[in-house]
């Protein structure tokens, strides 16, 4: 029998041991596309995100989250209406929108918003928000529904001012 030298045997002993089986050697399999989505339907987060700074400075409200919440969903369901007569954003989110006006008029604002008509806007968020979430309820027609939450938007401008952060629409 031939003899093998060490050389020999540790470069063919490496070879083994470093080679993988042929299954982990194979590509994995290549992801299929999801399937078809509807992108009608899904929220623009960064375009959002774009109008708090650019409209309003930054997307905090001096710390006010419940204020911040509030905000978020009044740009959620505003700006479609104002700008594409879309009313379906405030028809889905409106008894959300009465839970954080709930929220905001049970927290406590910045200092600068402790002045006495800034705190009445603060009470009043809540039963103002409801009106607008009752005729979502009633099924007010576009025109009624739009100038409302045009006028709960106006209302709500004088809390988001105070805030001090530049929210200001």
């Amino acid at each position: 029998m031939p003899s093998i030298s060490r050389t020999a045997s540790a470069a063919v002993l490496a070879c083994l041991l470093t080679t993988a089986p042929l299954a982990a050697q194979a590509k994995p399999p290549v992801a299929k596309p999801p399937a078809e989505m509807d992108h009608s339907k899904m929220m623009d987060h960064s375009k959002m995100m774009d109008h708090a700074k650019a409209e309003h400075g930054t997307a905090s409200a001096n710390g006010w989250k419940e204020l911040d919440a509030y905000h978020m969903l009044m740009m959620a369901t505003w700006h479609p209406a104002k700008d594409k007569n879309d009313l379906a954003p405030i028809r889905a989110k409106a008894a959300e929108m009465v839970a954080s006006a709930k929220l905001v008029a049970a927290s406590k604002g910045p200092m600068a918003c402790q002045k006495p008509e800034l705190i009445k806007a603060q009470a009043e968020l809540p039963a103002q928000t409801e009106q607008v979430a009752a005729m979502v309820t009633a099924k007010a027609g576009d025109a009624a529904l739009k100038a409302a939450l045009k006028g709960l938007h106006d209302r709500f401008d004088l809390l988001e001012a105070c805030a001090g952060s530049g929210m200001k629409h």
